[in-house]
């Protein structure tokens, strides 16, 4: 029976996720590690405590920086590339090659989001997940209320950098960014119930998240397997 729930849980998120289109394609290209191991190599907990509460308020106005600012702040463009994971001879020459392809697309122009977070994307495939970071960090500073990248660093401290606090910072981040996106509440709910265990919390953010987007029914769907399971 708890298979068959779990598979209409995914079967629902699936759903939920399919409907928000091209943009979807920057949340990864592998997917994720598996649960157990994510937990059992985790060392600290969340840094919001059992209080969280998700501001899906105006956020404040983000700071202005110049242009010279910003590219002081940009990666490193010439970084080696360095296969880290065991990916497939196919796969690795695709990322090498789309790795060199972005980059000087982007030593034209750096003010290019979508490359930035395809580069993130083919760093974070070849295992070099800090080149992912900061290429994903580098699109916070270029388009500071774009809620994707804020949701990919969630994403990456939560199951590969290892570092739960800041996870769940950058989802926040996501949230307080698109607050109207049922897609986001979804993935720190799935962080707090399989990551770092807090159930209440993984109740709490559903509950939210319904509320903030007007009662969507995917989101409602899931609090209420999710309640049952509770039960049990």
């Amino acid at each position: 029976m708890e298979t068959k729930k779990n598979f209409i849980i995914f079967a629902i998120i699936f759903v939920l996720i399919a409907g928000f289109g091209g943009w979807y394609i920057y949340h990864d290209l592998r997917g994720p590690q598996k649960e157990k191991e994510m937990t059992e190599s985790a060392k600290v907990g969340p840094s919001q405590g059992e209080n969280v509460n998700v501001n899906v308020g105006v956020e404040p106005t983000p700071v202005k920086l110049s242009s010279e600012e910003i590219k002081k702040q940009m990666p490193d463009l010439n970084k080696e590339i360095v296969i880290g994971a065991n990916i497939s001879e196919q796969t690795k020459n695709a990322a090498i090659e789309k790795i060199k392809e972005i980059t000087a697309q982007l030593k034209k122009d750096y003010d290019r989001r979508e490359e930035w977070l395809n580069l993130g994307i083919w760093r974070k495939t070849i295992g070099d997940y800090e080149g992912a970071k900061e290429a994903w960090e580098f699109v916070t500073l270029i388009r500071p209320t774009d809620a994707v990248a804020f949701h990919n660093l969630g994403d990456l401290y939560s199951q590969y950098l290892i570092d739960f606090p800041k996870a769940e910072q950058y989802y926040l981040a996501a949230i307080a960014k698109e607050p109207g996106t049922p897609f986001y509440y979804v993935k720190l709910h799935e962080f707090y119930r399989y990551f770092v265990k807090k159930l209440d919390l993984a109740e709490n953010i559903l509950v939210q998240g319904i509320k903030a987007t007007g009662g969507d029914s995917a989101l409602k769907n899931i609090l209420e397997a999710y309640r049952k399971d509770l039960k049990k």
